[in-house]
Order: structure tokens, then C-alpha cells, then sequence
């Protein structure tokens, strides 16, 4: 018997069913709209190291590990990109991510993504920029969606000049729907981070969910300085580990065969190891999304100032190693925006090389603005 093919008002009644179900699962406030980040500390850096965001360990044998290739056709190449588009808010822009190596992994997957995206929605006023790290089996699937699909629904909030926090937190939400209900991709186990930086004028807007990371460069009289424009959501945060415990989720590290706690804390079921999850905040992660882990953007803002130089996204294969400072240093002495991310790209890799067995996928967009960016933007 063939089934009755869904009406578009019910396809559209399930989609509305389905965002509020995530909605529900998600609920997680946004930082006070004027919030300012502060500098970032010298000699920052994350030594709770992730390895994998999903504990293969506690995911059904049928799902594979982050990054693991079936067949060397699926596997992702390294790809990089540089803009010389005229816009009034954004000078220029490189973009470089580098697959990394596992080595019982010959074909092992790129899974992070970028996206640079110019004079947004036609606008010389208006630029986006992201990064997307995927993990877990379909992590590349899930990363390569959102990376294309999330600028179409920021676009699409028709009051986004009017009220970006709200409209770029609804787009994050739509997306992350989608994705669930429609997209066919497996989200069980798989998931990406997400952080953007939207320009709109002299505005800096930016949007993070999970521990990629987004970081402001600035010279004060010849003294560089590194401003923090998003953080790492990690379960041991005390306010993403309330809302996790709220929803009935467990944090906590693994523990060895000794007892004793290995790598960062992670989010768990309640009464069974899975997902394991690094992160508090993603999109996709079906399993982690029903123990409070959100797909809602922590958004700050911040203007454009005289002292502003650049910004750069990263996966955290940059920020495993590097501080926020050490990157910006790096940044600094380039010449040319291709020079500065492929600097940085190198600086990991050989970080990665000097602690590890095993180096993550590394992604680096570089965004310098225009000399006359803090005066001129409106």
C-alpha cells in the first residue's frame, strides 16, 4: 500500500512540531546584548584536550569514528580561498583548512568547513564569515549543510537590519531543525560547532555554538592585544553545566582502568555512556540535543574601533595549541591575508605534530579590515 504523500501544511506543521521540540531542548540565554569581551591573557591555552568530540567507545559499532573515510573517494582535499571583493566594512580575506592525520586512518575526512561570504545578501555594509568542525560519522555531512544552509536562513529573516540578535538566534535554530527533520542526514551521533562573525556597519555580531572560536586582533600604540569575540562551550562551564544537569544529562570525564578521570569533561546520558560529547552547544547531535545540549548562539556584539586590525575563526586545531595571543602574533607579521592563514595553519600543524600522535583538521579565516573601516562604515 502506498503512503499518502504529507500536504504542505503538514510537512510545515511538523517542522514548527519539531522546532519547538529542539527549542525546548536547547533553552540557553545569550550573553547581555552590550557585553564586551575582554583581552585575552598571554599563554592561554587549552590543555583539556579533546581528541575526539564523540567517545567512539560509547557509540554503536555502526557508527564510525570522527573522520573516518569508507572509501578514499569520500575523503575531503584541502581547500583554501582569498577575496579581493570591494566592501565597505571588510578589507581582505583568506581562508585556508588543512585535513588532518590519524594514522590507522589513511583516508580519513576533512571535516571542517568555511564560508566567506562578502557583501552579504548583495550589501556592501553587510559580510559573513564562519567555521564549522564537524565530528562524529556523518560530522563532514552535518558541517558541509550548515556551512551552505546557514547563510540562506540569516538572509532570510526579513527584520535582520532591525534586530540581528534575535534574527541570527532564530536562523541558528531554523537551520538546526532542518537539519534534524529534513536534511537525511544521521544527526544521531554527529554534529558540528558553528561560530560566525556578522557585519553589519560599524557592528560586529558574533554568533557561537560549540569550541570554535573567533578572536579580534588589535595594536595599541605598537602593542598587540587579543580580544576574545566568542567562547569555548565546555561542560565544565557553570552555566552550560546547570542547563545540562536540568536536563537530566551527566558531566564528567572518562575514567581509565585505574579509576582516575582522562581528558576533558564531557556530556553523557544519564544512565548510559553516550554521546560523550566535548561541547555544550552544536547543532545537529540529536542524542546530546536531549540532555540540554543547544543549538542556540551565545551572540556578542561589539563596534568597530580605530585599534581593530583583523579578526580570525578558527577550528579548535588551531586553539588546541595556540593561544588567542600567539595567533594573533602570528597574524601580525604577515604580510598579505593568504601569507597570515597559511601561518597559522603551519603553526598548528607543527604544534600538533610536537605533542600528538595524531593531528585534527585545521581551518583558519582571516579577516583584515579596511584602513578606513573604524570611520568610514555606517
Amino acid at each position: 500500500m502506498f503512503k499518502k504523500k504529507k500536504k504542505k501544511e503538514d510537512k510545515d506543521k511538523d517542522k514548527d512540531e519539531m522546532t519547538k521540540k529542539l527549542q525546548n531542548l536547547t533553552v540557553g540565554q545569550n550573553s547581555p546584548k552590550d557585553r564586551r569581551p575582554s583581552a585575552t591573557p598571554p599563554g592561554e591555552v587549552n590543555q583539556a584536550r579533546r581528541r575526539l568530540s564523540v567517545m567512539a567507545g560509547g557509540v554503536p559499532k555502526t557508527h564510525r569514528i570522527d573522520g573516518a573515510a569508507e572509501t578514499v573517494e569520500e575523503k575531503s582535499s584541502d581547500k583554501s580561498a582569498s577575496n579581493d571583493v570591494t566592501s565597505k566594512v571588510i578589507g581582505k580575506t583568506a581562508s585556508i583548512t588543512k585535513t588532518g592525520y590519524v594514522p590507522f586512518n589513511p583516508n580519513k575526512v576533512n571535516q571542517d568547513r568555511f564560508c566567506e561570504i562578502i557583501n552579504f545578501g548583495q550589501d556592501e555594509n553587510k559580510a559573513l564569515f564562519g567555521v564549522f568542525d564537524g565530528h562524529g560519522a556523518k560530522g563532514h555531512e552535518v558541517s558541509q549543510f550548515v556551512a551552505t544552509e546557514l547563510p540562506q536562513h540569516i538572509l532570510s529573516q526579513k527584520e535582520l537590519d532591525e534586530n540581528p540578535v534575535e534574527c541570527i538566534t532564530k536562523a541558528f535554530l531554523d537551520c538546526n531543525a532542518v537539519l534534524a527533520t529534513s536534511s537525511k542526514i544521521d544527526c544521531t551521533f554527529s554534529g558540528t560547532t558553528a561560530v560566525c562573525v556578522y557585519m553589519q556597519g560599524k557592528k560586529i555580531y558574533s554568533c557561537n555554538a560549540g569550541d570554535s572560536r573567533a578572536v579580534l586582533g588589535k595594536c595599541v600604540n605598537g602593542e598587540w592585544q587579543a580580544v576574545a569575540l566568542s567562547r569555548d562551550h565546555k561542560p565544565d562551564l557553570a552555566d552550560e553545566k546547570k542547563r545540562i544537569l536540568a536536563s537530566n544529562g551527566r558531566v564528567e570525564a572518562c575514567k581509565g582502568a585505574d579509576g582516575n578521570t582522562i581528558g576533558p569533561p564531557r556530556v553523557w546520558l544519564q544512565d548510559q555512556d553516550v554521546p560523550g560529547l566535548a561541547m555544550t552547544r552544536s547543532m545537529g547531535d540529536l542524542i546530546a540535543a536531549s540532555v540540554g545540549v543547544s543549538s542556540r548562539p551565545e551572540i556578542w556584539e561589539r563596534e568597530v574601533e580605530a585599534d581593530d586590525k583583523f579578526i580570525v575563526l578558527a577550528s579548535d586545531g588551531v586553539w588546541e595549541f595556540c593561544s588567542n595571543l600567539e595567533v594573533i602574533s602570528i597574524i601580525a607579521k604577515a604580510k598579505t591575508a593568504e601569507e597570515a592563514a597559511k601561518a597559522v595553519v603551519e603553526e598548528s600543524t607543527k604544534r600538533w605534530k610536537k605533542e600528538e600522535e595524531v593531528i585534527d583538521d585545521i581551518t583558519a579565516v582571516v579577516c583584515f579590515f579596511p584602513t578606513s573601516a573604524s570611520s568610514s562604515a555606517s
